[in-house]
């Protein structure tokens, strides 16, 4: 009997193809709406969280399920160094802005972020236990 033939794998739909764009418009419109709400509503928090707490509610009341956007949240995670990059630039460009508090601010940010890995580390070892240890 002669081998199977593999079957030509088809083109992606049209729909898998807006899957990604589509899912950072809809990841934007909810940064988008919080910036809005926060403005208008005076409130004392950045847009962007405001924004990830309307996206929050959208999850847990089922207007959105987290399927429709994992993608879209995959892909900003993976090149989410990219967003910080200008700021970087910006404050070596610039070292004035910094003076003389530039060092105090430089041992701020390496200790927060130490400190940062560290809890997270330690979360994730206990949040392991804790499912190797569960019936």
């Amino acid at each position: 009997m002669p081998p199977a033939v593999p079957a030509a794998a088809s083109p992606p739909s049209a729909a898998a193809r807006l899957g990604l764009p589509l899912q950072l418009l809809a990841l934007g419109a909810f940064w988008g709406a919080g910036a809005l709400a926060a403005r208008a509503l005076r409130l004392p928090l950045p847009g962007g969280v405001v924004g990830m707490l309307l996206l929050l509610a959208a999850l847990r009341l089922g207007l959105v399920r987290a399927a429709w956007l994992e993608r879209g949240a995959e892909w900003l995670f993976r090149h989410m160094l990219l967003f910080f990059i200008p700021a970087a630039v910006g404050a070596i460009q610039y070292p004035e802005l910094l003076g003389g508090e530039g060092a105090r601010a430089l041992a701020v940010v390496a200790v927060s972020t130490v400190l940062v890995m560290a809890v997270t580390g330690a979360t994730v070892e206990w949040l392991a236990r804790r499912r190797e240890e569960a019936p």
